[in-house]
């Protein structure tokens, strides 16, 4: 069971991890970054292809292959060449799973989120609600229930 976070340890999770791709982007000519799919994850028109929709993309980042390159505080847009073609890329902070160089003298592995994390506010669970639809033939009632959530 994952544990919960709470948004100011998932904001300084994503500083951190655009910080250390400062530091690699600065630091090493090429290095190499593992994204793992997400929901807001956005790889151009080609998107994931294949065995990437569960294990993930490794992208190359280094000078020939990249250009205009943003950190943002959620998420990192650049735009990479796959073959002969620029894509643009917004990778989500909570989708970066680790960082290497290319000697793998510097590996940081870093934890990731799968899906936009959603927090509970306090007077949120009131008013969500969700409405299901009894399936039997004999009753066309529907049901409303206060107590899951979504």
């Amino acid at each position: 069971m994952e544990e919960k976070i709470t948004p100011e340890e998932l904001k300084c999770l994503r500083e951190f991890k655009a910080s250390v791709f400062d530091v690699f982007w600065e630091k090493f000519g090429t290095f190499y970054i593992h994204i793992m799919p997400h929901q807001s994850l956005e790889i151009g028109k080609r998107g994931l292809v294949g065995e990437e929709k569960e294990s993930g993309i490794i992208l190359i980042l280094g000078p020939r292959a990249v250009r205009d390159v943003s950190s943002q505080p959620e998420y990192l847009y650049a735009e990479l060449q796959f073959g002969y073609t620029w894509e643009k890329l917004f990778i989500p902070w909570d989708a970066v799973f680790r960082m290497y160089d290319k000697n793998q003298s510097s590996v940081v592995q870093m934890r990731i989120f799968n899906e936009p994390v959603d927090f509970d506010e306090p007077g949120n669970k009131a008013k969500k609600k969700t409405i299901t639809k009894k399936m039997d033939g004999e009753s066309n009632v529907i049901q409303v229930d206060f107590g899951t959530k979504k």
